[in-house]
């Protein structure tokens, strides 16, 4: 009886040992020290390791939480007159006959984009074909915030924009980086307003560079893309694509077919055209050459030791190139100290180097290298054009026709194949007016207007100075060599 009452004191004892043991490892382990001591996001805990550096977490968030309040939405308004577009084009004619729209009523178009503040005066960058053609430009801050933006300077030919709004205190802005010196497999982030949702942050890693022949607005532009997974999406246009160090690298401008892909524009195209931008001006410089790719054979056939640099096929008579000496299967290696690695940016260095510049280029020629010296000069009237510039006080302008004309150069005489010297090229064409929706464009050389012919842009300022709203106009056109009539009413 006495061994059975000491076996339950022992158990008693047992019990409470246990159970202040319990209440002691409870103290311990459930503590706020404890829980944030052995959570699933400490590292030598075996069943919930972090597998990724949490600081990598932590950086993503802070630069994300950085480059937010830099991006702005930038919304856009277009006005347009209902029922004056060309006979061309069928659903005009389906609109009318069934809703019965009345003839030239206006109706506004919007459109939504991004951008990134440069500097603490409001200057921010983002793509022209964000701004382009817009009547009413507002940007919205991360804060909400909205104010009217003015275009300062654009340039269709780079699909870089440059506006301004004024803010009553500085803004916070981001620095430009190196976009020559980006890597493949580099992380990078892009921040914008895809498809509307504002201040979105998407991270992925560079893809490739130097990407050319994409023309995310439609047109002949300087392509010298950044390629990237990081998802970008329409409204995503004219935002950041930054580095790890918070610095812009890129103007994401493209979004390709294929799902994943996405493209942007090196920031140093822009930073390069930056003070032209401010003044509201491009000013393109030109050499005159037309250049092709180096091939294995025809390095090979030039006695070339390595596929590089830039062919000359023709050079334009009476031009820099022409005035240098520089000859047709000449290879530049080099200009003005740029090592000509891919043909295609030759273009870009002599569009950019400023007129009047004197520039040194080395050439292979008759299997030896040579020096030419060059003195380049601003580049005629076509690729002013191009370029996307206003055009006012240039050559003649219809307003009723919505176009304005100059006399074409030799070269765009000779290259559209026209011998009898006549015609007036259009350099610019209102993008509302019944013209542009015929489908004409800058580049067409105007021929005949109706039964008169057009020689020159005296001619076209007469012939289009007889005609009044409501006519019915008939051109003969020459576009890229090719002869073909357009018919719209104005």
């Amino acid at each position: 009886m006495k061994a059975r009452k000491l076996s339950v004191l022992q158990l008693m004892i047992l019990l409470t040992l246990v159970l202040l043991t319990g209440i002691a490892m409870g103290t311990r382990f459930g503590s706020a020290e404890a829980i944030e001591r052995d959570s699933i996001y400490h590292e030598g805990t075996r069943a919930g390791r972090a597998y990724i550096d949490p600081q990598f977490n932590r950086s993503m968030v802070e630069l994300s939480e950085m480059a937010i309040p830099t991006v702005v939405s930038i919304s856009t308004e277009q006005s347009f007159k209902f029922g004056q577009r060309g006979g061309e084009i069928p659903m005009d004619n389906f609109f009318d006959y069934f809703f019965r729209m009345p003839q030239g009523q206006e109706f506004k178009r919007k459109g939504v984009g991004s951008g990134f503040i440069i500097n603490a005066e409001g200057y921010i960058l983002t793509n022209n074909h964000v701004v382009e053609g817009a009547d009413g430009i507002t940007v919205e801050l991360a804060e909400h915030e909205s104010f009217p933006a003015k275009v300062i300077g654009r340039d269709a030919r780079t699909d870089i924009a440059l506006i301004k709004v004024d803010s009553p205190k500085p803004l916070p802005f981001l620095k430009l980086g190196d976009s020559d010196a980006l890597r493949i497999g580099e992380i990078v982030v892009a921040v914008g307003n895809p498809l509307g949702l504002s201040h979105t942050v998407t991270q992925g890693i560079v893809s490739q560079k130097g990407r050319k022949d994409i023309n995310p607005s439609g047109q002949n532009i300087y392509s010298n893309f950044i390629q990237t997974d990081a998802s970008i999406n329409p409204g995503n246009s004219g935002g950041p694509l930054l580095n790890i160090y918070g610095e812009v690298i890129g103007i994401n401008a493209a979004v390709a077919q294929a799902n994943g892909i996405g493209f942007a524009i090196p920031i140093n195209m822009a930073k390069t055209l930056l003070p032209q931008l401010m003044e509201g001006k491009i000013r393109r410089s030109w050499m005159g050459v037309q250049v092709q790719k180096v091939s294995e054979e025809l390095a090979d056939s030039l006695g070339l030791p390595n596929a590089t640099g830039a062919l000359v096929s023709s050079v334009v008579p009476g031009s820099p190139a022409e005035k240098a000496g520089l000859q047709p299967e000449d290879v530049i290696l080099s200009f003005d100290g740029n090592r000509i690695e891919n043909w295609g940016d030759l273009t870009w260095y002599a569009s950019t180097a400023g007129a009047g510049k004197k520039v040194s280029m080395e050439v292979w020629r008759d299997r030896k290298k040579i020096n030419v010296a060059l003195t380049l000069e601003e580049m005629p009237g076509e690729e002013k054009v191009a370029s996307g510039e206003d055009s006012e006080g240039l050559g003649a302008k219809s307003d009723i026709l919505g176009v304005s004309v100059d006399n074409p150069s030799p070269r765009q005489l000779k290259r559209s194949g026209i011998t009898d010297n006549s015609g007036a090229i259009i350099v610019n064409i209102d993008r509302n007016s019944a013209a542009a929706s015929a489908g004409l464009r800058p580049g067409d050389i105007i021929r005949k207007i109706n039964r008169t012919i057009v020689k020159d842009r005296e001619q076209f300022r007469k012939a289009a100075s007889g005609l009044k709203k409501g006519d019915m106009v008939r051109l003969l056109i020459n576009r890229e060599g090719d002869a073909l009539f357009v018919a719209f009413r104005i």
